[in-house]
Parts: structure tokens; C-alpha cells; sequence
């Protein structure tokens, strides 16, 4: 017969864990934003103690970025996409910049001349 050990506390429910998830998910997706999410909120949908979060995720901010991962992961090619735009138009904003910041200066150097 096998004495297994059982860690303190109640064990944990199965599935609670993508139960929390989903609903953190599903919060956010109904137009809560980061800022207006609460573990409190997620908890109590959850039908789990606050600190039954807090023990797997240990910030909001850690929960919305396990919530939110799979979302990424799935999309992967379109964030990389977006991600290069972003890289590609940044540096056309720099050139733009330094054209400008040319232009002025010759432009200064011309009229104290």
C-alpha cells in the first residue's frame, strides 16, 4: 500500500488553472482593459479565492501575459509582421529626422554666412 503525500491545503481543482485563463481572456476580449482588469474580478468569476491566483500567477500582470500568450503564439506570423513594419517605419522616421536636422543646419549655416 502506498503512502503518497499530499502537500498542505485543500488540492487543487483540476482545470482551474485555463478556467482562470479563459476568463481573464474572455474579460479582456469584452472590452476590460489591462489597467481596469482585477485579480479580484477574475477571481470571483472563477469561483476561486483571490490567493488561489496570486499562487500561480504572482502579479496581474503576470496573469494578463499567461492569458494573453496563446493569443501571440497563435499569431505568431502576424506579430512578426506588424513587429517589422514597425522596425521598417521607425527607420524611415530616423532618415526623415536627419534630412530634417540637415536641412536646418545648412539652412543655419547659410544665413550666419
Amino acid at each position: 500500500m502506498g503512502t503518497e503525500k499530499r502537500g498542505r491545503g485543500r488540492p487543487r481543482r483540476e482545470g482551474a488553472d485555463e478556467e482562470i485563463l479563459a476568463i481573464a481572456r474572455a474579460m479582456l476580449r469584452d472590452g476590460r482593459d489591462a489597467g481596469a482588469l482585477t485579480v479580484d474580478a477574475v477571481a470571483e468569476r472563477a469561483g476561486v479565492a483571490k490567493t488561489t491566483v496570486y499562487r500561480r500567477w504572482p502579479s496581474k500582470r503576470a496573469l494578463i501575459a499567461a492569458a494573453i500568450e496563446p493569443l501571440i503564439a497563435s499569431r505568431k506570423d502576424e506579430v512578426d509582421a506588424v513587429l517589422a513594419a514597425i522596425a521598417e517605419r521607425r527607420q524611415e522616421l530616423i532618415a526623415l529626422v536627419e534630412e530634417a536636422w540637415l536641412a536646418d543646419a545648412l539652412i543655419d549655416i547659410t544665413v550666419s554666412s
